[in-house]
């Protein structure tokens, strides 16, 4: 039981799940703690949602693409990982829109396409002059802070208007979160919009004072051999910790505060904390406990996919002055963006062929997803001749699907999620939930919560142990 008491399990090696481990192993070091890690992964491979492959000489990722620096978690953690060295910085500019049949360039300063200068919005025909007009309404109604948090597309239509909300922010928005802004809130989603409003007033005065937010060339980065890189670094230190083809099925409570994890329904370990970094469906499968599954049961999840096509160098008739190209969901097309990846990286450059990165997939829109990759392809494919005028066939394809991927939570289920946070303080100390969406979307955001999460772990088990 002394043993038990001393152990620290993480369930799920995915980002987040990597950087709490990474995090405890530092600590246990730093402070010679006798506690033991292991990292519980139900498949044969870790790394989660980064997956890389080789594709000749070079490397493509198929879930997530890139790293946003305009936050900091990312960085900090790859800078003290030594791996800045190889990082690759994102070049053409930002993503065209693409709605009334046609491509339609931001040629202005924008944060995720919101006009920073709002004389700028009369550079386009993406709104109608109503729209135009409307856009302004932050300038005129005062901000007032929120006493409770509302449907984010409530808070932009609000300050922005309906048009603009509509037909340029959603379709940024929904290539991060694959979801229905009218269900999402501005304040749990953790979008800097809000925060920026909140400490100066509007959005063009927070971006004087933040202008790396600015969208734009540089906002990204990856590896030349993918985003595996940084994934392999925490193995590569985690190695002797970590256990695959390992799936839990059960957390339950044993004697003097230590839990008894079912593993494989064959073998049973017991330790004295938990982080849960699963995909929000597992978390009610995990912990028997009626009030925990009727708030997680009720998350609804989009599924989401992405193909990489190889076409020929001339393959692109109708291309983008920006490195892709992302679409409302008003558009009349399945595609939520479009990436051409030799004009965002540089190392693609040479190439004499076009590599383009097609997401599809979001709340509502997701049951392509589900469908073969023959039929999946050709509905991509005539999108893309619509979108980029592209009629040739690829020289190749490949097609990641990812089922469940996003979670969906709405206003109503983010108060509850915090009270069940609480309830897990409460009725199973040791034990803390670190999946994504909880703390925001995006990899930063994972890293984020795994910094914070780790912390608890520790403090926890030291506390346990008299420590």
């Amino acid at each position: 039981m002394k043993r038990a008491k001393k152990r620290i399990a993480v369930i799920g090696g995915g980002i987040t799940g990597l950087v709490t481990a990474y995090r405890i192993k530092q600590q246990i070091i730093k402070e010679n703690l006798p506690f033991e890690l292991i990292v519980l992964e139900s498949s044969l491979k870790v790394g989660g949602k980064i997956q890389t492959i080789k594709v000749g000489e070079n490397y493509f990722d198929l879930g997530a693409e890139s790293i946003d620096i305009r936050y900091p978690e990312a960085m900090e953690l790859i800078n003290e990982l030594g791996l800045s060295d190889q990082l690759v910085y994102s070049k053409g500019n930002k993503p065209d829109i693409f709605f009334y049949n046609k491509l339609h360039s931001l040629n202005y300063p924008t944060y995720k396409g919101i006009p920073v200068r709002k004389m700028d919005i009369w550079k386009n025909d993406l709104l109608t002059f109503h729209g135009k007009m409307a856009s302004f309404k932050d300038n005129i109604f005062p901000l007032k802070p929120l006493d409770k948090d509302i449907e984010m597309s409530t808070y932009l239509k609000n300050r922005f208007g309906e048009e603009l909300t509509e037909h340029i922010v959603e379709p940024f928005f929904s290539k991060i979160y694959a979801s229905d802004l009218d269900e999402m809130g501005i304040k749990s989603s953790k979008e800097v919009i809000y925060s920026l409003e909140q400490k100066y007033g509007s959005l063009s005065k927070g971006i004087k004072h933040h202008p790396e937010l600015l969208d734009g060339s540089g906002n990204y980065v990856t590896f030349k051999k993918g985003l595996s890189v940084l994934t392999d670094k925490l193995i590569e230190i985690l190695e002797p910790h970590i256990q695959t083809s390992k799936k839990v099925f059960e957390i339950k409570e044993n004697l003097e505060g230590t839990y008894i994890i079912d593993i494989n329904r064959k073998e049973q370990m017991r330790v004295g904390a938990v982080c849960i970094a699963t995909p929000v469906t597992e978390y009610s499968k995990l912990l028997n406990n009626e009030t925990f599954g009727q708030v997680f049961d009720q998350v609804e999840t989009a599924s989401i996919g992405y193909i990489l096509f190889k076409f020929k160098k001339d393959a692109i008739k109708n291309e983008p002055e920006g490195f892709g190209v992302v679409t409302p969901r008003r558009s009349d097309s399945f595609v939520t963006s479009i990436v051409i990846l030799n004009k965002k990286w540089d190392f693609l450059k040479d190439e004499e062929s076009v590599f383009v990165g097609v997401s599809f997939g979001r709340k509502g829109e997701d049951l392509l997803v589900s469908l073969s990759n023959n039929e999946i392809e050709d509905s991509i494919l005539k999108d893309l001749e619509m979108i980029l005028g592209i009629t040739e066939k690829p020289i190749d394809q490949i097609v990641k699907r990812w089922p469940d991927a996003i979670p969906q939570y709405t206003v109503s289920q983010e108060g509850k999620i915090k009270e069940i946070i609480e309830l897990l303080s409460l009725n199973y100390p040791g034990i803390y939930i670190s999946g994504i969406g909880l703390e925001g979307f995006g990899i930063n955001q994972c890293i984020g919560q795994a910094n914070k999460t780790s912390k608890k772990l520790v403090a926890h088990i030291k506390k346990q142990n008299c420590i």
